[in-house]
């Protein structure tokens, strides 16, 4: 069993040749044509509004709202029917371009093995979830309690969270429903955006909960690493996540706003596609409506600034990733906390700072801020160390500490520095050595 343990955490997925790229674009196709449908599920869910006031990941909300709008007004239900069919296909076509589009930008196809590395990683940690809910149920078990509190922990959360937020959140102004849809986007924004920040700031959330969004070299929608599996967070973040987001709309909504933000996703959906695409950078940041609709929505393809591994794109030194954060219309906190950065004129690098070689190990990667944090804290005695383990900065390091996901020339070091990149795509852009940037309102000839 040890040496199945060894192997299963130390083996990696080799190189993959071309002979196989049919099948993965097969792969590709049939992944992105789930992750279009399956989206529907979240459509009536505002991207910074939450879950509050009773909402749920399903179809049901979508269709009781289009069936409502289209006995009350007809004339509406066809426009949003239109927007959100645009919406979708828009979506679909973004997401296919930017894998067949790949090669041609970048100057080779995108590489098979991260497809399967990325596309495992992704899948493992969704199948923890149920894993960890049934471990959870039975702990409760032991305890005395219902198993049904921890299988099915995440729905009574919701309920929980949003029952406190209809009970004890008062509504100070119930504003006309697209002035409310915008001012609860500015102001759970700013929740958001301090999340998120803590994401990158703090060592444990980094770790354990957005450091794997990150780690992909470069990017198509099938290998980013979805946030919301991350492990094992996602289990005491729900009843935080839904208060917050919840509270923030019933202060000026008494009702649920299913149309008015359906409608506001289909936008803001739109040019949120290319936050994650990179072969889409240099169209997307070229295109003069793309860039304004990006800068309005507060994402976009100023998102994809976010994930660059280069931090001299903004002029900041080590703060890789601390920029174009996000959280409400018009980069508005980026820009009042001094985290707003312009697009490049050339097409970042993406992933962990560095670029640095990650073990293409699925099983590695999905349990790797758990395996270091834990690690740490079996090999550094000091109480002192172990707290600023835990609540330390993410760019503090302990006397001993291992990395499970980036490879090092030695396993356990001294404050680790980073590997030296190897992902050296032949950017085609790259060799434009020009520090010009691309604002919303400018013109790239």
């Amino acid at each position: 069993m040890k040496k199945l343990l060894h192997f299963a955490f130390n083996s990696e997925v080799p190189d993959i040749g071309e002979r196989y790229r049919k099948i993965a674009s097969a792969l590709i196709v049939l992944f992105i044509l789930g992750y279009s449908i399956g989206f529907l599920q979240l459509i009536h869910l505002g991207a910074y509004l939450g879950p509050g006031l009773g909402d749920k990941v399903s179809f049901q909300p979508l269709l009781d709202s289009l069936s409502e709008l289209h006995s009350q007004k007809p004339a509406l239900w066809y426009g949003l029917i239109t927007l959100l069919s645009f919406t979708i296909l828009f979506r679909l076509v973004a997401m296919l371009s930017g894998y067949f589009l790949f090669e041609r930008e970048e100057g080779q196809p995108y590489p098979i093995k991260w497809i399967v590395v990325f596309f495992l990683t992704n899948l493992l940690s969704t199948l923890v979830i149920p894993i960890l809910l049934f471990v959870l149920g039975g702990l409760f078990l032991l305890s005395g309690l219902d198993f049904d509190l921890g299988w099915h922990w995440i729905e009574h959360n919701v309920r929980l969270a949003n029952q406190l937020v209809l009970d004890y959140v008062p509504t100070l102004v119930d504003a006309p429903a697209p002035l409310a849809v915008f001012i609860i986007a500015v102001i759970s924004g700013f929740f958001h955006y301090w999340f998120h920040r803590l994401g990158h700031t703090q060592r444990f959330l980094w770790l354990l909960f957005h450091r794997p969004h990150h780690m992909t070299p470069a990017l198509i929608q099938s290998t980013t690493m979805a946030v919301f599996t991350a492990l094992p967070l996602f289990i005491f973040l729900i009843l935080p996540y839904n208060l917050v987001f919840g509270a923030c709309t019933k202060l000026f909504s008494s009702e649920p706003l299913y149309t008015e933000v359906i409608i506001y996703n289909c936008l803001i959906l739109i040019p949120e596609i290319f936050g994650h695409q990179t072969a889409l950078y240099r169209i997307a940041s070229r295109s003069r409506l793309i860039r304004w609709m990006s800068f309005i929505s507060g994402g976009g393809v100023y998102h994809y600034m976010h994930h660059s591994s280069e931090p001299e794109h903004c002029g900041r030194s080590g703060a890789v990733n601390l920029v174009n954060i996000g959280g409400g219309p018009l980069f508005i906190w980026d820009i009042i906390f001094g985290t707003y950065c312009p697009l490049s004129a050339k097409t970042p690098r993406a992933g962990l700072s560095g670029q640095p070689e990650l073990h293409m190990n699925p099983l590695r990667l999905t349990l790797a801020g758990v395996a270091q944090l834990s690690d740490e804290l079996l090999q550094n005695p000091s109480w002192r160390e172990k707290w600023r383990i835990l609540i330390g900065s993410s760019s503090y390091s302990p006397p001993v500490s291992t990395d499970f996901a980036v490879k090092t020339s030695a396993s356990k070091t001294k404050q680790a520095t980073p590997s030296a990149p190897i992902y050296n795509f032949a950017f085609r852009s790259e060799t434009d050595t020009t520090s010009k940037v691309i604002t919303a309102n400018s013109v790239q000839e």
